[in-house]
C-alpha cells in the first residue's frame, strides 16, 4: 500500500502542473497583463543572477518569485504610463501574435533563466571554498511561480481595492482626485499593516521568545567563582542578571595553565566585566557598573584595556577574545554591556538607538576614569567590536581625529555599512582604491584589510594609536544598506574583491532583497569568506596591540590553535552580528 502513496516529488509535480493549468488559462483568457509578463520575465532573469553568497534553494525560489513579481509590476506600470501619454496601441493582430509568442516563449526562457541561475549559485560556492552542488531548477522554478503569482495576486487585489475607494470617494470629490486618493488610501494601509501591525507582531513574538533565550544559560556553561569575573560571589553583578551571553563570556576564555602552556611563561588570568539588561535599569547604570567592576578587578592595572562592543543578544566572538587574552599572556582587561537580547538584525531595526547609546556611554565612562591615570601608568585603552557591535563601539567617535586622541588602538571586524564613522572613512579612501579594501592617506592611521596577516604587510608606515577594519568583499552584513534600494554601490562599480562574482549586477530594490537574505547565510560559508573572520583574529590583534616577543610562526600556531578549540554557529540566521 505504502508503495502506491505518492511521494512529496510527486505531490509537488501535481502541484506544479495545477499551477502551470492555471498559468495557461490565464493566458488564454488574457487576464494578464502582456507588458507585465515581459517584465516579470525580465524581473526572474535579474533575480537569477548570483549575489554575494550561494543561496539554499528555498531562498533562491522566493527571491525570484520576488524578482519576478517586481517586473510584472514594472511592465504593468509602464503599459499605464504608455496609455495615459495617449501612444496608441498596436493592431489587435500584432497584439495577438505577440501574446502567441509569449505564450510559447515566455516558459522557455523562464526554464533556461532558472537553469542557468541555478548553475551560477555553483559558480559563487566555488569562489567561497565551497563545494559544487547545483541546486534544483525544479523546485526553484515551482518556488518562483508560486511567489511571483501570490504577490502579483496580492497586488491585483490591492488594485482592485483602491479602484473601489475611489468609487466611494468619487461621491464627494472630482473623479481624477478619487483615483489618486483611493491609491493614496489603499498605500497608507498597507504601510500601516505591514509597519504598523505586522512588524509589531514580529518584535512582540521575537521578544517572548528571545526573552526566554536569554534568561537560560549555555550548556556546559557554570556560574564563575573568581573575583576577576562579573557575576561572581565578589562582584556587585549578580550571575543571574549577566543574561545568557553575558554568563557565557564571563565563564569563557582561556585558563592561566592553557595561557601559560602557550606562552612558555607564568600566565596572569584575564579580567572580564559584563553588565546585563537586568543588571542596571538602564544604559547609563550598565556603564556605570562595568567601571566599578573595572575598578574591583585591577584592570587598571593591566597592560591592555578592551572596550568592546556586543551584538543584538550581547554576544561577544569567543575567538576575538580568546586571541588577544592569549597574545597578553593574559594580563588583559575586557569590558562590554548588553543593550538588547534580539538578534542583531532585528535590534537594529528597534534597537538602533539603544546600541549607539550603549556604545557611547560604555566607552565615556571607562575613558574617564582611564584618563585620571597617569600617562605612563595606565593600560593600553583599545575600542573593538564586531558587526552589530562593531557600529556600537564607533558611536563615541565623530572622526578619525576623535578616534586616535582616546584610544591607543581600536579593531573593528565586519563593520555594517550604516555605521556613521565607518561611511565618513570610507567616502575619504585615496583615490583608485576600491571601496571593498579602502587605502586612506595611505595607511599611516587607518588600514583596512580582508585578512589579519594583511594589515601588517602594507607598504608604508603604521603610525600609533592603529586602527584596524577587517572586512570581507563577500559579507553581506557590511555592505548592506537602505541605499542599495535606490543607488548602485561603490562596491558593485569598482573592480571587486576576490571572491565575488563577476556576474553580480545591481538592479534597484532587487539587489536590497538579495542582501538582506545573504545576510542570513554570513556565517554558512567557510572562513575567510562571508561573516566569518575567527582564521584573522590573531593576526589583527597583535598588528594593532602589539605584543612583544611574537613571531610569525608562532602567531600562525595560535591561530591553529583558536581554530581547532573555537568553532562558531553555522546555523542560518545564528546571532554572531
Amino acid at each position: 500500500m505504502d508503495a502506491d502513496r505518492p511521494t512529496a516529488v510527486d505531490r509537488a509535480r501535481r502541484a506544479a502542473g495545477s499551477v502551470l493549468g492555471a498559468v495557461g488559462r490565464w493566458f488564454a483568457r488574457r487576464e494578464l497583463s502582456w507588458p507585465g509578463m515581459l517584465g516579470a520575465l525580465l524581473g526572474l532573469a535579474a533575480a537569477m543572477t548570483p549575489s554575494l553568497l550561494p543561496r539554499p534553494t528555498l531562498y533562491l525560489g522566493f527571491i525570484a518569485g520576488v524578482g519576478a513579481a517586481l517586473g510584472y509590476a514594472l511592465g504593468v506600470l509602464v503599459a499605464w504610463v504608455v496609455r495615459r501619454t495617449g501612444i496608441p496601441l498596436p493592431p489587435a493582430r500584432v497584439r495577438r501574435v505577440a501574446w502567441r509568442v509569449l505564450s510559447w516563449a515566455g516558459p522557455v526562457l523562464a526554464v533556461v533563466v532558472v537553469v542557468v541561475g541555478c548553475q551560477w549559485q555553483d559558480d559563487v560556492r566555488v569562489l567561497v571554498g565551497e563545494e559544487r552542488r547545483t541546486s534544483s531548477a525544479f523546485l526553484v522554478g515551482v518556488l518562483a511561480l508560486a511567489v511571483g503569482l501570490a504577490l502579483i495576486a496580492l497586488g491585483r487585489a490591492l488594485r482592485r481595492l483602491s479602484r473601489r475607494v475611489s468609487r466611494l470617494l468619487g461621491r464627494w470629490v472630482p473623479a481624477s482626485a478619487a483615483s489618486l486618493l483611493g491609491v493614496v488610501v489603499v498605500t497608507l494601509l498597507v504601510y500601516w499593516l505591514a509597519a504598523g501591525v505586522l512588524f509589531r507582531v514580529v518584535v512582540d513574538v521575537a521578544d517572548s521568545v528571545y526573552a526566554g533565550t536569554n534568561a537560560g544559560t549555555p550548556d556546559g556553561v557554570e556560574p564563575v567563582t573568581s573575583p576577576l569575573r562579573s557575576g561572581s560571589p565578589a562582584s556587585a553583578v549578580s550571575w543571574d542578571s549577566l543574561g545568557r551571553q553575558g554568563r557565557a563570556f564571563v565563564a569563557g576564555g582561556p585558563s592561566t595553565d592553557e595561557i601559560a602552556e602557550v606562552t612558555g611563561e607564568q600566565a596572569t588570568e584575564p579580567i572580564r566585566v559584563y553588565a546585563g539588561l537586568d543588571s542596571a535599569d538602564d544604559a547609563a547604570g550598565r556603564a556605570e557598573l562595568a567601571v566599578d567592576e573595572l575598578e574591583r578587578t585591577g584592570a587598571f592595572d593591566r597592560s591592555v584595556l578592551v572596550v568592546a562592543g556586543a551584538t543584538g543578544t550581547g554576544w561577544t566572538e569567543p575567538q576575538q577574545m580568546a586571541a588577544l587574552e592569549y597574545l597578553w599572556g593574559g594580563d588583559t582587561a575586557i569590558a562590554t554591556i548588553q543593550y538588547s537580547f534580539l538578534p542583531s538584525w532585528l535590534s537594529f531595526l528597534v534597537d538602533a538607538d539603544r546600541a549607539s547609546e550603549a556604545g557611547r556611554l560604555l566607552f565615556d565612562a571607562v575613558h574617564a576614569r582611564w584618563a585620571e591615570l597617569p600617562q605612563d601608568d595606565r593600560p593600553q585603552l583599545v575600542s573593538y567590536g564586531l558587526s552589530l557591535g562593531s557600529f556600537a563601539a564607533q558611536a563615541p567617535f565623530g572622526s578619525v581625529g576623535d578616534l586616535t586622541a582616546r584610544v591607543d588602538g581600536a579593531l573593528y571586524v565586519g563593520t555594517p555599512a550604516f555605521t556613521p564613522l565607518w561611511r565618513t572613512i570610507t567616502a575619504e579612501r585615496d583615490p583608485g582604491s576600491p571601496q571593498w579594501q579602502p587605502v586612506v592617506d595611505d595607511g599611516r592611521t587607518v588600514r583596512f584589510a580582508s585578512d589579519g596577516t594583511g594589515l601588517a604587510t602594507q607598504a608604508g608606515t603604521w603610525d600609533s594609536p592603529r586602527v584596524a577594519y577587517l572586512q570581507h568583499a563577500s559579507d553581506p552584513v557590511v555592505w548592506w544598506s537602505w541605499d542599495l534600494l535606490t543607488r548602485q554601490p561603490d562596491w558593485l562599480a569598482e573592480p571587486r574583491g576576490p571572491d565575488v562574482s563577476g556576474r553580480v549586477r545591481w538592479f534597484p530594490v532587487l539587489t536590497f532583497v538579495q542582501v538582506t537574505v545573504d545576510q542570513f547565510f554570513g556565517v554558512s560559508v567557510p572562513d575567510g569568506h562571508g561573516h566569518n573572520y575567527a582564521s584573522q583574529v590573531v593576526a589583527a590583534w597583535a598588528a594593532v596591540t602589539e605584543p612583544p616577543g611574537w613571531s610569525d610562526a608562532e602567531l600562525a600556531d595560535l591561530q591553529s590553535l583558536i581554530d581547532e578549540t573555537l568553532t562558531l554557529p553555522t546555523l542560518p540566521g545564528a546571532d554572531v552580528g
